[in-house]
């Protein structure tokens, strides 16, 4: 009779069924979930949107150039609380609304010139150069969501201007350089070093779509209430085209003008949409937050503990180039692989299938 096999190639035979048959699993999961995913037709970018100083006005652009921290000038300063250094947003100053922010840099001198209005009060102009950020500028360690962060101390002047309409001593600060700032993700990060942005809440990119806005608006009218706009949620980047309203709940991994982005997490939302961005007032009937608390309540992220969520977080795993990489308006966005689940982004199944979509560059 012919000898029995050897152990160790029954062994390597069992670990290479085993890895087939798992790789055979995850595409046909990954299969079955993009058929069944919403049939979108041509979805694209229709607005891009930057916030220069944290929780104040944001800025409408035509296109948008990329850097490590999330789009340039997005969330590149904040006011902080003089006595704590802590972070100060809308959520306890709804009139942060109002100032209104627009940046420049003057790229053979160096110099960044930060212009802000307030209704009722004189202009406000600061203007520093980077390196002196980098070096000359009072450090500060600034708060932000239990995080600490490194910036600059920008100018006694900034800080009255703002203490006048915060109402209590506050500073405003900056980073210390595009390169220099170091602020990894720190919770369901997909890379190592994937960075959270310069002041943003926790994540590089916000996209919503103009379906989910719609969703939400018919809720509020069936209830008698006022609709709302998308910038009391304050996106990055806004789509249309997406099928069905909230379908990037669905989402993991997408390119938008062949550029990936990995969805991270859906984004939970706090009082802040609740302050009408034009006013700086917040809604008395705590709009729209208390309309989405009955359709969009989830224990997605945290189990066992749901919130109301709206929009996607994203990273871009892409933004280094030889030459900048821009996003602009009309871009087409493709998704490429699928979450296991909706708000189940970071679940293992959607790993895997993110992992073997770009193994065989699907």
């Amino acid at each position: 009779p012919p000898p029995p096999p050897k152990k160790g190639k029954m062994l390597l035979g069992g670990v290479v069924c085993v890895v087939v048959g798992g790789i055979l699993v995850v595409l046909f999961v990954y299969g079955s979930l993009m058929m069944a995913m919403p049939k979108m037709r041509s979805c694209e970018v229709v607005s891009l949107h930057i916030y220069p100083i944290k929780s104040c006005a944001g800025l409408t652009i035509d296109q948008a150039a990329m850097t490590r921290l999330g789009f340039e000038w997005d969330r590149r300063f904040v006011v902080v609380d003089s006595k704590t250094n802590l972070m100060i947003s809308q959520r306890s100053h709804p009139q942060m609304a109002l100032i209104r922010p627009t940046v420049s840099q003057d790229h053979n001198t160096g110099k960044i010139t930060l212009k802000t209005t307030f209704p009722g009060k004189t202009d406000f102009q600061e203007v520093f150069c980077l390196e002196d950020a980098e070096k000359k500028l009072p450090t500060a360690v600034v708060e932000v969501w239990r995080q600490k962060i490194v910036a600059a101390r920008l100018s006694h002047d900034a800080s009255k201007w703002f203490s006048d309409i915060i109402g209590k001593p506050c500073y405003l600060a900056t980073i210390k350089g595009v390169d220099a700032h170091d602020r990894p993700v720190k919770a369901h990060a997909v890379n190592s070093g994937d960075q959270a942005g310069a002041f943003a809440d926790g994540y590089t990119y916000l996209l919503a779509s103009e379906e989910s806005l719609a969703s939400v608006n018919a809720k509020l009218r069936m209830k008698g209430e006022n609709a709302v706009s998308m910038d009391r949620f304050r996106p990055n980047i806004v789509v249309k085209g997406v099928g069905e309203g909230f379908a990037e709940d669905g989402w993991a991994r997408i390119t938008i003008g062949g550029i990936e982005f990995q969805c991270v997490r859906p984004c939970s939302r706090c009082a802040l949409p609740t302050v009408e961005q034009n006013t700086g007032v917040r809604n008395k009937n705590n709009e729209p937050t208390r309309t989405m608390k009955t359709f969009r309540f989830f224990p997605w992220v945290i189990p066992n503990t749901p919130k109301i969520y709206f929009g996607q977080n994203m990273i871009c795993t892409e933004w280094k180039g030889k030459k900048p990489k821009t996003i602009k308006i009309g871009d087409r966005v493709k998704v490429k692989c699928p979450a296991s689940s909706a708000g189940r982004q970071t679940s293992a199944l959607t790993r895997m299938m993110v992992f073997a979509s770009k193994l065989l560059r699907l």
